[in-house]
């Protein structure tokens, strides 16, 4: 009984019959036509140079396939703007999930047996929550994930040793004695800037901010005696004139290239760029420790002395894909076909040369392990391994809404933030000030709104 009620949901919420999906390599496939995928513009080459492998493999497939550049930042927007025209698979980051999945949801569930069990075999535990979501009561997988990504410290080895660079402390003594920078932020919003709201207690994990714990808008805070200790501190850091670099018109780039700030904090898409910047003197570290002084817990109950870890957002790239309805023979054959290229692009052997090949930093659990690249010697296997480590002190984006979405990124709290990192017209001078801007920034978190 339960299994006809599920099958009768199914064809009411997607119009998807219990049969859609699961297409087995060797079945023919009717219909024809092209199947087109949005990734990244630096992706391009290598995942159409893998398509046109498996389509000149499978001759039975039936179909053409075309790698087309968009952004995986702005892939949910432009595939909203116009579902019929976009693309049968895109590249998203989990947190545009929610957007894609409102009300009757634009994008279609994953059916496919095959892939279903290669996702939650394949994946760590902490991402099969973020590539879910409900429709009218009922839960569907919609993501694959095929890469991650978090943020690491990209610095300079000419002047920046790899002791120097185990905390920020460390990294601005040295700044001092060379007249520059600390660091270099790559942007003052709430992802490149969230080092400290993402920080957390060395001693026992304890997070500087809850932010839409178990993705319930409400259970949020940041007024904690931690998070404005932590907050007197990176005010220190960001007002201190070797400190923090906010992020500037000439960019992070130059500021590396000209020796202006000693690091940078970024991700794998910044690498190449670093790359360029420092040259072999690129050098790349988890983001590094930093100790809270007796001048930092004035006014809380912290303790002197307190270590803190910077923190990351640990997040997935999802591939997902367009809604069909497969009552109609050549969109149930297209929506086969293109679950059996979702299953090959996201298996761990593709993932496995994507790294080698462009750096994506595999989504696969067991990729630290298996994958000969993210062991070597070389730059790029440090780049991977900097950040798993970091993935493993990091936290993935709680955004499962459009509404999350704006109410963190968007109303104004990232501002409000930077305004006490600098002190922004002397407002937050002391604890209480302190506590008090961050009590605003916890209210826009939890109802999108100013107190």
């Amino acid at each position: 009984m339960k299994k006809i009620i599920l099958a009768v949901l199914i064809i009411t919420v997607f119009g998807i019959p219990v049969f859609a999906g699961g297409g087995s390599e060797s079945a023919p496939t009717a219909g024809g036509g092209n199947i087109k995928i949005w990734v990244g513009a630096e992706a391009v080459p290598f995942y159409q140079g893998k398509v046109n492998e498996y389509v000149q493999k499978n001759p039975s497939f039936g179909y053409t396939v075309t790698v087309e550049a968009v952004d995986a930042g702005s892939a949910a927007a432009k595939f909203m703007d116009d579902t019929a025209a976009g693309a049968d698979i895109f590249s998203i980051a989990h947190d545009n999930l929610g957007r894609l999945t409102a009300g009757a949801s634009a994008i279609g569930p994953i059916t496919d047996q095959a892939l279903l069990r290669q996702v939650q075999n394949d994946n760590p535990a902490s991402f099969q929550s973020l590539i879910k979501s409900t429709v009218q009561g009922t839960e569907y997988t919609f993501g694959v994930p095929y890469r991650s990504q978090s943020l690491v410290l990209y610095y300079n080895k000419a002047h920046l040793t790899e002791n120097d660079v185990r905390t920020w402390e460390g990294i601005l003594a040295k700044a001092k004695s060379l007249g520059k920078q600390s660091v270099s932020i790559n942007g003052d919003d709430g992802y490149n800037n969230s080092f400290l709201v993402l920080a957390t207690r060395a001693s026992d994990s304890t997070p500087v901010a809850t932010i839409f714990r178990n993705n319930v808008l409400t259970d949020s805070n940041v007024t904690s005696d931690l998070a404005v200790a932590t907050m007197q501190w990176g005010q220190k850091f960001f007002t201190d004139t070797n400190g923090a670099k906010k992020a500037s018109d000439s960019g992070w780039e130059v500021e590396l290239r000209d020796q202006v700030s000693l690091s940078m904090i970024g991700g794998a898409w910044n690498y190449r760029a670093a790359s360029v910047a420092l040259g072999s003197n690129l050098g790349i570290a988890v983001l590094p420790n930093f100790t809270l002084t007796a001048q930092d817990v004035t006014g809380t109950n912290i303790t002197a002395n307190t270590v803190m870890r910077s923190g990351t957002f640990a997040d997935a790239f999802l591939f997902v894909m367009k809604k069909y309805n497969p009552n109609v023979p050549a969109e149930a054959h297209r929506y086969a076909a293109v679950q059996r290229i979702l299953t090959y692009l996201s298996g761990k052997e593709v993932q496995e040369e994507a790294f080698n090949a462009i750096q994506n930093l595999p989504a696969y659990k067991n990729a630290r392990t298996e994958f000969t690249g993210v062991r070597a010697n070389t730059t790029e296997g440090l780049l991977a391994r900097m950040q798993f480590e970091m993935f493993d002190r990091g936290r993935p984006q709680p955004i499962s809404s459009p509404r999350a979405n704006l109410y963190y990124y968007q109303s104004g709290g990232p501002q409000i933030i930077l305004d006490i990192l600098t002190n922004n017209g002397n407002q937050y001078n002391n604890a209480a000030q302190i506590r008090a801007g961050l009590a605003v920034v916890e209210s826009i978190w939890k109802t999108g709104q100013r107190p």
